[in-house]
């Protein structure tokens, strides 16, 4: 059986059951040297409930003494979460009042679903609860005397990168609700060996293969011990701490004992989670080997293998073998366990599936300068017959009819889960002393597809050369080949009904540049920084910080990958990228930056973004104030007849002046009609109306004139109309100065 994180219903709803006279419940006091642990069991005999209240956002799990704290998921802006057209507001661990709204657009009321969160935790399921107003409904769901109430369960997930919220399905006339939020703040504290694993072997007999089985790491399976009981199990990461799942710390195989009256000796640790599988020398098997930290005869070995036919569908959980010596026997078949060769100059991107094929590359010579120095590179394997390069070179320097070696072609494209593809070229020429000069050709997303030549890529760029490079040499590579489903660059604004578009603000040619705290900050919006030479954050990140001398970068950090879509809250549009290098003071966090867009009407136009914090010299927050997330409008541009302009009043930019657009415009058809329609506007009577998009940078003008008697019918009655679109032009600097007209 397979345990994803979802409760019965009924079982929920059970929790706030009213229990009658005849089933009292019965207050026991267990004491072990610890803190108090106060139980609830009612008198049918069935196992005591185990209930701890939490204090100031945090909770004391009583079974391991482990502090869990939840500050960190306040909110500035509050929670949104939707669910068939209604919206669920709330927050937890502050003063706000009331702390829990219901948005219901139809009816045009908040119904007010808690005034403050009670953080509890009972069996192991961490909640924050929630009790409103007087529900007042009359359906079958409601009692005379019941408020409005809403549950926040909160579900163990180690995936820092995941913060999902699920509304359970609800009638119209409920009064009890229900949201899941996943979130890491509800584990137990991972073990040190784990908190970076990956969770993968070389397979031994195929150097090009590498068993991952990361992907089995989000579950909990309960298998049956076949006399009552079941065990927990769990691969990569340890059993996940939830609701009649408290197992110890660490625990990948935990034994429920289900008879066991006294719950500190009903979660039995079979097995400590291990950071890797690894490969059975005597038997060739894919095996974990999980050592019990309590119990000296009660170890685990998990043997994964592939299902016949090798069949993702075919996949099962694991199964109990049974018991040998003092080894309990796991049986897990999974296509992850499958020997599957990849292809030369393919890679599999562990976290997504995604298989990137970098064949279309392969083959042919790339010819690159950086300052006076020419080199030659290949992709995967280099045609013999083309190249200056020695014999078995991927890569190598020209120097005028000579070439030095900068590594060994091979094939075997790699995959880092904080980075992106690459190949590594080794073993070339001497460089300094004993060591060897060496290439690494990173391969990013290109998400500009018409900055894209037939060949799918952008021409290459050196990133890092010279002597001063420490013996390698570093291309980067743009290309369509290595993309995943683009994050989305857009989200629906429900306050303004309408959708927020910051792909304007994306850059295909050189990134943003911040300044702030002694360094320099690169950005791009929505997909990778753009390579240029000297700056040597890891390949796809999309934010990076680097001491700048004026010429050169140094010490560059990188603070996040565009893996997180845009977060909608009022009038602000929240951007962040995560999994970024190790921080200084905390090595198991990662560095992150947040870009807070901010809608404000000026002149600058698109803006610019500013640093403004930076917390525990790790995380980075970004404001940029931009017209692109403003709501359009038909009152910001006024016409002024005596000059035929048109001026923003809501930027308090300098006049569009319609005279000059119709001496710039040119010659050809299209041209003559606009300058037409121009003179019509400035020689005419009538006040056009305008609306103005700060999403798309456009302005539209449309306007009446008199016509000639052949265009005049019943319908036009001697008028005829216009519709001019204004748009801003596609090169930076062109777009700035009209920007800055329109804006």
């Amino acid at each position: 059986m397979r345990l994803e994180g979802w409760y019965s219903l009924l079982r929920l709803l059970s929790v706030r059951a009213v229990v009658g006279p005849a089933a009292l419940a019965l207050l026991l006091i267990l004491a072990d040297g610890n803190p108090l642990l106060t139980t609830t069991a009612t008198p049918t005999g069935s196992s005591p409930k185990l209930i701890i209240n939490g204090t100031n956002c945090t909770i004391v799990e009583p079974l391991y003494n482990v502090s869990l704290d939840f500050h960190e998921l306040i909110s500035d802006l509050r929670h949104h979460v939707t669910s068939d057209r209604e919206r669920f507001v709330f927050n937890v661990c502050n003063d706000d009042q009331p702390a829990a709204l219901l948005v219901r657009p139809t009816s045009g009321k908040n119904i007010t679903l808690g005034y403050s969160a009670n953080l509890r935790l009972e069996d192991g399921r961490i909640h924050f609860s929630f009790e409103g107003e007087p529900c007042l409904s009359h359906g079958s769901n409601a009692t005379s005397n019941q408020r409005y109430s809403l549950d926040l369960i909160l579900l163990c997930s180690y995936d820092r990168n995941q913060v999902e919220l699920s509304v359970i399905p609800y009638s119209p006339d409920q009064c009890q609700y229900y949201i899941f939020w996943t979130t890491p703040h509800a584990c137990l504290p991972l073990p040190e060996p784990l908190r970076e694993a990956h969770c993968t072997v070389r397979n031994p007999t195929d150097e090009q293969h590498t068993f991952n089985l990361s992907p089995l790491a989000n579950v909990n399976h309960q298998v049956s011990d076949g006399r009552g009981s079941h065990f927990l199990v769990s691969a990569c990461k340890p059993v996940h701490y939830g609701h009649l799942a408290m197992c110890p710390p660490g625990s990948g195989v935990c034994f429920v004992n289900v008879s066991a009256t006294d719950v500190r000796h009903r979660y039995v640790d079979y097995g400590q989670m291990v950071a890797n599988p690894m490969i059975d020398t005597a038997t060739g098997q894919l095996v974990m080997q999980l050592n019990s930290s309590t119990e000296q005869c009660d170890n685990s070995r998990i043997v994964f293998e592939c299902p016949s036919g090798n069949e993702p569908g075919q996949d099962e959980g694991p199964l109990y073998v049974g018991k040998e010596k003092c080894m309990h026997q796991f049986r897990w078949r999974t296509a992850l366990a499958c020997n599957r060769s990849p292809r030369p100059c393919t890679v599999e991107n562990p976290i997504t599936g995604t298989v990137y094929d970098l064949e279309p590359l392969a083959n042919r010579v790339y010819n690159l300068t950086e300052g006076n120095r020419n080199y030659e590179v290949a992709v995967c394997q280099m045609p013999q017959s083309i190249t200056s390069c020695p014999s078995g070179s991927g890569s190598c320097e020209i120097i005028g009819s000579q070439s030095d070696s900068y590594g060994e072609v091979n094939s075997l494209l790699q995959y880092a889960t904080t980075g992106a593809p690459f190949l590594l070229y080794e073993s070339g020429a001497l460089c300094r002393g004993e060591r060897r000069w060496k290439t690494k050709l990173e391969f990013i997303c290109e998400t500009d597809r018409e900055h894209v030549n037939p060949g799918m890529m952008v021409a290459p760029r050196v990133v890092e050369s010279g002597d001063a490079a420490d013996c390698q040499l570093v291309v980067q590579f743009e290309t369509v080949l290595v993309c995943e489903p683009p994050m989305h660059c857009r989200a629906f604004n429900r306050t303004a009904d309408g959708w927020v578009d910051l792909t304007p603000l994306v850059k295909s040619i050189g990134n943003y540049e911040v300044k702030g705290a002694g360094r320099r900050f690169l950005l791009n919006v929505c997909r990778p920084l753009v390579p240029q030479y000297g700056l040597s954050c890891r390949g796809g990140a999309s934010a990076c910080a680097a001491d700048f001398d004026g010429t050169t970068y140094r010490n560059e950090t990188t603070i996040g990958f565009p893996d997180v879509s845009l977060t909608v809250a009022g009038d602000t549009v929240l951007l962040r990228y995560l999994r970024g290098d190790k921080c200084p003071g905390d090595p198991h966090t990662n560095a992150s930056s947040t870009v807070t867009f901010r809608c404000q009407l000026s002149p600058t136009g698109f803006g610019h973004p500013v640093l403004t914090h930076i917390e525990t010299d790790c995380h980075y927050r970004f404001d940029w104030n931009t017209s692109i997330i403003c709501p359009g409008s038909t009152d910001d541009v006024h016409f002024e007849r005596t000059e035929c302009s048109l001026i923003n009043v809501a930027t308090g930019s300098l006049p569009l002046y319609m005279k000059h657009i119709m001496i710039g415009s040119g010659n050809g058809t299209g041209s003559q009609n606009a300058k037409f329609a121009l003179e019509t506007l400035c020689n005419g009577v009538t006040t056009p109306r305008t609306w103005v998009d700060y999403s798309t940078a456009t302005l539209q003008v449309q306007f009446n004139g008199a016509s000639k008697a052949s265009c005049e019918t019943v319908t036009t009655k001697g008028t005829k109309s216009y519709n001019l679109t204004l748009v801003c032009g596609n090169v930076d600097v062109g777009m700035e100065t009209i920007m800055h007209r329109l804006e």
